[in-house]
């Protein structure tokens, strides 16, 4: 007597995989609407060739969409060596230590004021004053500490978020002043004590320690977490290697 053939099983239908923001902002489907209207669209006029020196006429016009000059300061031309444009700096360093922390920011102060001295009244109009380590002047040992402090304990590798915390703790620093040191101060201090430490492989979350290891399995072990970390954000690594 045969045995009734049993229905062959139905395969698993998989769960729809849900969708990722790296998809969603690189799928081509999805486009947004362009209003069109004199609302949104602007006028340019036809092309009418270039303006001529004897044309004085034009000039009222012409400097409307220019714009205010700001660097170089009419007749102060820009001094430029061509012939040491790419050359970097000299390999002779005068400092006692070269390649130290001391001999870092000394070289980085001095072609900092070089570039103040150069740009002038443009250099505080382009808000470079607002740019680099320099930002940690505008803030005191305690606000940076209590920055520090919201940091780790607010990773954002966790989805957390430091800034509303930093926000309530921090009363005298604004929201754009706060995302400033993060960028400015803070990461590049991490990763300075990282590379400087022997890691390969720069992390900038903030749910690692702070401390640079010293010890040879110290700095093992440094390597190995940047790689733990890296390979864990799935979403980063995604976008960094192009994989779809």
């Amino acid at each position: 007597m045969q045995r009734p053939k049993q229905p062959k099983p139905k395969p698993k239908q998989q769960k729809p995989m849900p969708t990722k923001w790296i998809e969603y902002i690189n799928d081509d489907r999805l486009r947004l609407a362009i209003p069109v209207g004199p609302r949104f669209q602007a006028e340019i006029p036809a092309w009418t060739g270039p303006p001529h020196k004897d044309c004085s006429h034009n000039e009222s016009d012409t400097s409307k969409w220019l714009g205010i000059q700001v660097w170089p300061i009419k007749g102060n031309g820009p001094d430029t060596k061509a012939g040491v444009v790419g050359r970097g700096r000299p390999e002779f360093c005068p400092c006692v230590s070269p390649g130290s922390i001391e001999c870092v920011k000394r070289h980085v102060t001095d072609k900092r004021l070089q570039l103040q001295f150069g740009l002038g009244p443009a250099f505080w109009k382009w808000r470079f004053d607002e740019m680099g380590q320099d930002v940690s002047k505008l803030w005191n040992l305690e606000e940076q500490r209590k920055f520090d402090y919201l940091v780790k304990s607010n990773p954002i590798s966790q989805g957390k978020s430091f800034l509303k915390p930093a926000l309530e703790r921090l009363p005298s620093q604004h929201r754009e002043a706060i995302v400033s040191y993060y960028f400015n101060v803070y990461v590049p201090r991490r990763m300075s004590i990282q590379t400087r430490a022997g890691c390969k492989i720069t992390d900038t979350d903030d749910d690692e320690t702070d401390e640079a290891p010293h010890s040879k399995s110290s700095r093992k072990r440094c390597r190995a977490d940047s790689v733990t970390s890296s390979s864990s954000k799935y979403v980063k690594t995604r976008y960094l290697t192009g994989r779809r």
